[in-house]
């Protein structure tokens, strides 16, 4: 059977339509196309799982309505498996995913792509390297022509497909299209920021911490172990912000191109990710590496000195173009000989709290290399490890006191029909019952300030420390 595929009215938008579902375990919306329609043209909505994997190191879960499974082995191997089950490759003609696995592969699944590494920092959150839920219907929002679509398989988690259960699932989203209202999203509160500057907030490295950790990643610059790091802190409120709430008033501040939400369970993600990881479509790659950030000003002369102050940074250009030659390498390991190609070199996109450079990478699958092999081989992202890659996350692991987890990983999906879509976990906020956590790094180099590294994080947080609720909000400690 073909998917079932209805158009229906766009009138709440996605965020109308994903409030109907935040508070539901795996529920995600994958928000795109605010800013940059011509590279990120779909918003995605989704709910209910027919199967959802977690892991833990080697530990993994299994959940369907039949039950829990529990297995041991490689993630990565153990998803591969399940997602061949799903696949829809004699429907490929969509330019958006038809179905596919939706969430996100925290930074330490690298163990399973380097085996040579080791983990030194501490987990102290104890979340899941990994969540994501398989999905057999979901709710596509076209940005470009203001419309929406009801997108439905049929699959069951053994691979089979139901023309009713594919009815079903259309007859349930078109239920909650038509219910779901147009939701104003809250302002963002700036009373808090004289509380969190007298430390309402906790840093993983506080700031001589974090400066004797750039002098410590400049020492192994000039052994000549590394040429670039990204080190970063995590910011930890110790308060349940709502979730829902919290992306709301991220997005609406700091919008982004690859804006996501994502309920994991007993906890979940807000992201408002400016950079793209890999984007896959059939046997075509492509990703953009971000380097190099200055903060944005309300003064249009100063915004512009901060502009062409990073446009001519030797520092800034270098490490772009360290990064944008590991990903090159990256792709060359899953890419056919020769089709490798660098159509944009240090471009500056701006955003509303900061400025970046960025280049794109583009290359040719090899044949009977799946997304999700790319994937696993590229894995992270090098842009948030540093270069030569594996050294830098040695050193990464020795000077983070504590695990990134979904920081720096990965967020978005794979597609059942090779239409996949990845972003880099950055701009994230990682919301638990009792805590808020905000991660926020910067590229070391040679010639790196410690200082000024140190404030390229704080503008880097920004827009999150503005998305802080009230004190008066701090009553919320469910996800509701």
């Amino acid at each position: 059977m073909r998917p079932l595929i209805e158009q229906v009215p766009w009138q709440s938008g996605p965020q109308g339509l994903a409030a109907r579902f935040h508070a539901e375990a795996g529920s995600f919306l994958l928000e795109s196309a605010r800013l940059q329609p011509q590279r990120a043209r779909y918003s995605l909505v989704g709910a209910r799982p027919f199967l959802t994997f977690r892991s833990w190191g080697a530990r993994c879960e299994i959940t369907t309505a039949a039950g829990t499974q529990v297995q041991y082995g490689d993630p990565w191997k153990l998803q591969a498996s399940l997602l061949a089950r799903c696949e829809l490759l004699d429907e490929i003609d969509f330019p958006f995913p038809l179905g596919g696995c939706f969430g996100y592969w925290g930074y330490d699944l690298k163990n399973f792509v380097e085996p040579r590494l080791n983990r030194r920092a501490t987990g102290d959150l104890e979340l899941p390297d990994c969540v994501v839920g398989f999905y057999d219907s979901l709710v596509v929002f076209d940005h470009e022509l203001q419309q929406a679509w009801i997108v439905s398989t049929g699959l069951s988690p053994d691979g089979s497909r139901d023309e009713t259960r594919a009815a079903q699932a259309t007859e349930f989203w078109r239920k909650a299209s038509a219910s779901a209202q147009e939701h104003d999203s809250p302002t963002a509160s700036t009373r808090l920021l004289p509380a969190l500057a007298s430390g309402l907030w906790r840093s993983s490295l506080p700031r001589e911490a974090f400066l004797e950790a750039v002098r410590k990643a400049q020492a192994y610059i000039r052994s000549g172990d590394i040429y670039q790091v990204n080190l970063a802190q995590r910011l930890t409120v110790e308060a349940g912000l709502p979730p829902w709430t919290l992306y709301q008033r991220l997005s609406a501040l700091s919008p982004a191109p690859f804006a996501s939400y994502y309920h994991a369970g007993d906890f979940a993600l807000a992201s408002s990710s400016p950079e793209l990881f890999l984007r896959l479509s059939a046997d075509q790659i492509v990703t953009r590496p971000i380097k190099g950030t200055r903060p944005r000003s309300n003064d249009p002369i100063r915004d512009a000195q901060l502009s062409y102050e990073l446009q001519t940074s030797a520092k800034e250009m270098a490490e772009l173009v360290m990064i944008t030659d590991l990903l090159r390498n990256d792709l060359g390991r899953v890419c056919e000989y020769g089709s490798i190609q660098v159509p944009e070199l240090v471009q500056l996109e701006r955003y509303s709290h900061v400025q970046h450079l960025v280049s794109t990478v583009e290359g040719r699958l090899r044949p009977g290399t799946t997304h999700l092999d790319a994937f696993a081989r590229c894995f992270p992202g090098g842009s948030i490890t540093g270069a030569p890659k594996i050294r830098a996350m040695e050193i990464i692991e020795e000077l983070e006191p504590v695990t990134r987890g979904p920081y720096t990983g990965s967020l978005g999906y794979l597609g059942f029909n090779r239409e996949s879509q990845l972003s880099i976990l950055i701009r994230t906020a990682i919301c638990q019952p009792d805590s808020t956590h905000f991660y926020v790094g910067a590229g070391i180099v040679a010639d790196s300030q410690p200082e000024a590294e140190y404030q390229e994080t704080l503008a880097k947080a920004a827009g999150f420390l503005e998305c802080i609720p009230t004190p008066t909000d701090y009553s919320v400690r469910t996800f509701k």
